[in-house]
């Protein structure tokens, strides 16, 4: 069981969504008369929020763009996952898909766990933070779902929960001349996702075949059962031959 090696990108694929979702979120920047000054999209990347306001202190007088970092930018990590058991299905219950005309391929039903994750908005100006929240809360009732493509040599596909647990604001601005101002909007998210096991291979059975009585020894009857045509594939139209012998 252990040690047979699989990864079906399960975890890779919940970092992957949440970061989508958040990743075409833009500011504007407007004038006193009320005419856009500019607009740009806000960058997003996975890390905690503390790596990048460390980067930010330490570009303080670096004009070079590839050393300096700027705000307002986003963060996100999963800070932990847990089983779920509310929502555990049968274990032995397995979803199936045809790989040729003569193999199926298997996997159980997944593990449900519940990852936390925690985004961090880091701004400069608090109409920015302001901008960027009215794009993310109005759609969390707490609750936003969004259809992921869960396993893809499967072709599962589920819409999974995304709940907003929580939002706090923090100041890290202490009175230092030499510390830049930054702004920290932190929202704390679960994803309900799964977690699947490793896929097996195994023959499409083409053919029953059953005798019939009332014991083994005693048999009056035979039916043999196999599709028409023989070469059909499991997404094709086809029908079924039954033969019944008496004996």
């Amino acid at each position: 069981m252990f040690g047979k090696y699989h990864y079906n990108k399960n975890i890779r694929n919940i970092v992957v969504l949440f970061g989508t979702i958040f990743n075409d979120i833009s500011i504007k920047r407007t004038k006193a008369d009320g005419t856009v000054d500019s607009e740009f999209k806000v960058p997003i990347s996975y890390g905690p929020s503390e790596k990048f306001l460390a980067k930010l202190n330490q570009s303080i007088g670096i004009d070079d763009p590839k050393y300096s970092i700027t705000l307002p930018r986003m963060s996100f990590e999963i800070t932990d996952f847990a089983y779920d058991p509310v929502r555990k299905l049968q274990t032995t219950k397995k979803f199936k898909k045809a790989k040729n005309t003569t193999e199926i391929t298997s996997v159980f039903n997944p593990v449900p766990y519940d990852f936390n994750v925690t985004l961090s908005i880091m701004v400069k100006y608090s109409d920015d933070g302001a901008q960027i929240l009215e794009q993310i809360l109005p759609y969390f009732t707490p609750e936003f779902q969004v259809t992921m493509n869960e396993l893809s040599t499967m072709g599962i596909k589920r819409d999974i929960p995304i709940i907003l647990n929580s939002v706090s604001t923090e100041d890290t601005y202490e009175g230092d001349f030499l510390t830049r101002r930054a702004l920290i909007h932190t929202l704390t998210f679960t994803i309900k996702g799964h977690i699947y096991g490793k896929e097996s291979d195994s023959g499409i059975i083409r053919e029953v075949d059953v005798n019939l009585g009332a014991s083994f020894d005693k048999l009056n009857r035979n039916i043999d059962i196999k599709p028409d045509p023989l070469t059909a594939d499991a997404d094709d139209d086809y029908g079924f031959t039954e033969t019944i012998t008496d004996i």
